[in-house]
């Protein structure tokens, strides 16, 4: 699994790359085939325009690569002697040395908009769904509640590929899910039934990073009582943490009714 993200998103980052050089090396044919209206200042605004634009459409990476492109070109198209990687004059120098900080920086202040944008508006979403989510679950009667049907509903209100709840009781760890078996749902059961400790022993529960799982302990004030599993890309952390505490809250009012400190079986 983590093999299979990491490459396609070593793919896309390499594609963006070819797809931004590419660019490059055409803003530069076209420039030197309008050399009587164009020249290296000109060349030098195109070039930093596409710098832009791959640190907004990639990320940093993609534009650092761009813009190492991006100075290779200037270098060897405008800056004499033509038609070699050598610069003769020390005003060359700094001309070459200025172009290749000022396309890094705007690579890195560009990537960052980029990321607060996506943040911010990813952020907004989750509070809409939050905002959903408990009034939902504060709607439902405490004795009618149950995990499963909390897992499903999460997973339909945040559109995530995979939610789960965990309970460790009797010795054993049970599974709630909201969704069908599938073999993410599988490995995630198999590993947190591998765990003999108590459930708020996440680092045991299992990697992250290969199946794409976050975890999260829901607790009644500072007992524990479950833990959350969901796999998505959007739900910032802040969100995943207040999910926990809605369905903490929830679990805690059913528990108080059963005069039981944890969920049991029967949720």
């Amino acid at each position: 699994m983590k093999t299979v993200i990491g490459n396609r998103a070593l793919f896309i980052r390499l594609a963006k790359i070819l797809v931004f050089a590419a660019a490059i090396l055409g803003a530069t044919k076209l420039t030197l085939e309008f050399a009587t209206l164009t020249g290296a200042s000109t060349a030098a605004f195109g070039f930093l325009i596409i710098v832009l634009l791959s640190a907004f459409f990639g990320d940093f990476a993609v534009a650092v690569t761009t813009s190492v492109v991006a100075t290779l070109c200037f270098d060897y198209f405008y800056l004499p002697p033509v038609g070699t990687f050598n610069i003769a004059a020390f005003s060359d120098w700094i001309s070459l040395a200025a172009f290749l900080l000022a396309s890094v920086i705007i690579s890195r202040l560009t990537a960052s908009a980029a990321e607060n944008r996506a943040r911010a508006l990813m952020l907004s979403k989750s509070l809409v769904q939050l905002r959903e989510f408990g009034e939902w679950i504060l709607c439902v009667p405490p004795d009618q509640i149950t995990l499963s049907g909390i897992a499903r509903q999460v997973l339909h209100v945040f559109s995530l590929e995979y939610c789960s709840i965990h309970v460790y009781g009797e010795g054993k760890w049970q599974h709630y899910t909201g969704a069908a078996a599938s073999d993410v749902s599988r490995e995630v059961e198999n590993r947190v039934e591998r765990v003999q400790d108590h459930l708020t022993d996440l680092e045991e529960l299992a990697d992250e990073h290969l199946l794409g799982v976050r975890y999260m302990p829901i607790n009644r004030g500072m007992t524990p009582l479950a833990v959350l599993a969901i796999k998505s890309d959007t739900l910032p952390v802040d969100a995943l943490g207040s999910l926990a505490y809605l369905i903490g809250v929830k679990l805690g009012v059913r528990a108080d009714d059963k005069r039981s400190p944890t969920p049991n079986a029967n949720l």
